[in-house]
């Protein structure tokens, strides 16, 4: 799982300059990513790097489209009109999908998964000895998690949609469980995971020198995650999870505890990790950048994940510079940019229903080829998202 960008009030930096256009991908997921359809060669991030998603289809007219129809600064107003112990679950989306994009869902993904698997067992349960979804596919497990996180957050714990993406994880984590005994059972792992989900952009700003979430926020984040965490079970024993922190203050004292405690060195950690800064890097940078995006990522690790992974450690001027810049563009969004009109999920929705249109008038052109592109790389075959396969397996033993 991996955290929501929520600001105390404003906007994430785009971070993605090539916004006008976006890439139909005909397997699981819709973003803006550029990539080679129709003969077009696009790039990523202004460089010369192609995008490593073999189905994505160039379609024109993304952002800036769509006359303004809610006020440059909206969205600090409305949280402002609501209550977080009745209203979180509004709260908690107003300052989260409005907020974030998807150069920074995967760059957030990348920045926050080597936290859950500082213990080996964690590890040892993803890779699976090379053939983890996070070894053999990295992006799409990138992408599946995302898909996860923006169905909780849209809709909240109180929704079947939410509570049915988690039930497939449940299934899933109790079929790797009997592939792992014991792996799965660690209540305070399960906790951790859910209080960095709650905490990651109010402890994330206090890391950058800035001034964490306000009071209405945290209030609502612990009535929001709270709930969240009655609908996971523990995947050996099947037991409800246990001991979420009473508030707000109580979920970061937990971990601190959790993060403070003395982890051994984990030899398959760094492992995992490699796996999720080679997709960050490929998406949006050319290759000759790719150590400043590995750069980028290491220096918002913690000293725990560092050592713990045994992963090279940025030097001191340059984990201030990257910070800095993180900060910045965090003050930008906030302080001069407007607030987005649209939440991710709607622009996902938008996305697919103009890829649906396009396929149509591909079909029924005389033109057409049954509305697949003609470069090779625009065919690729639908298919369901593994987890979903894997949950019906789970299902099917029992």
């Amino acid at each position: 799982m991996a955290g929501p960008p929520m600001h105390a009030g404003g906007r994430a930096v785009s971070g993605v300059p090539n916004e006008r256009c976006f890439s139909y991908r005909t397997t699981n997921d819709l973003r803006p990513k550029t990539g080679k359809c129709c003969f077009h060669h696009t790039t990523n991030f202004g460089g010369s790097g192609t995008s490593h998603r073999p189905s994505e289809v160039r379609i024109e007219g993304e952002r800036g489209a769509m006359a303004r129809t809610k006020p440059y600064k909206w969205i600090a107003r409305e949280i402002e009109k609501l209550d977080p112990k009745t209203d979180y679950e509004t709260i908690w989306k107003l300052s989260s999908i409005y907020y974030i994009n998807d150069f920074l869902a995967d760059y957030i993904y990348a920045i926050t998964f080597p936290n859950f698997i500082v213990p080996q067992r964690g590890a040892q349960a993803v890779l699976r000895e090379g053939t983890g979804k996070v070894y053999t596919d990295p992006n799409r497990r990138m992408d599946d998690t995302t898909r996860h996180m923006l169905v909780w957050w849209e809709n909240g714990p109180s929704d079947i949609k939410t509570q049915r993406s988690v039930q497939s994880l449940n299934n899933l984590h109790k079929y790797y469980a009997r592939k792992y005994p014991g792996n799965f059972g660690y209540n305070e792992d399960y906790i951790y995971t859910l209080c960095y989900e709650a905490a990651l952009m109010h402890r994330l700003r206090l890391k950058l020198g800035m001034n964490g979430i306000s009071e209405k926020q945290q209030q609502a984040a612990w009535e929001f995650w709270s709930r969240m965490a009655k609908l996971f079970v523990n995947a050996d024993s099947g037991a409800e999870l246990h001991g979420f922190p009473e508030d707000f203050a109580g979920i970061n004292a937990f971990m601190d505890e959790y993060e403070g405690k003395n982890w051994p060195d984990n030899p398959l950690g760094a492992d995992v990790t490699e796996r999720m800064l080679g997709p960050f890097a490929e998406r949006y940078f050319p290759r000759l950048l790719h150590p400043l995006a590995r750069t980028l990522v290491l220096a918002m690790y913690n000293d725990t994940v560092l050592r713990v992974h045994n992963m090279p450690r940025p030097r001191p001027i340059t984990r201030k510079l990257v910070r800095l810049g993180v900060r910045f563009g965090l003050t930008l969004s906030e302080k001069v940019l407007p607030d987005p009109q649209e939440s991710l999920p709607e622009i996902h929705r938008r996305r697919k229903a103009v890829a649906r249109s396009l396929d149509h008038q591909a079909a029924v052109s005389p033109l057409g080829g049954g509305g697949q592109c003609p470069h090779p790389a625009g065919q690729a075959v639908v298919s369901e998202p593994i987890e979903v396969v894997e949950a019906r397996k789970a299902n099917a033993t029992g």
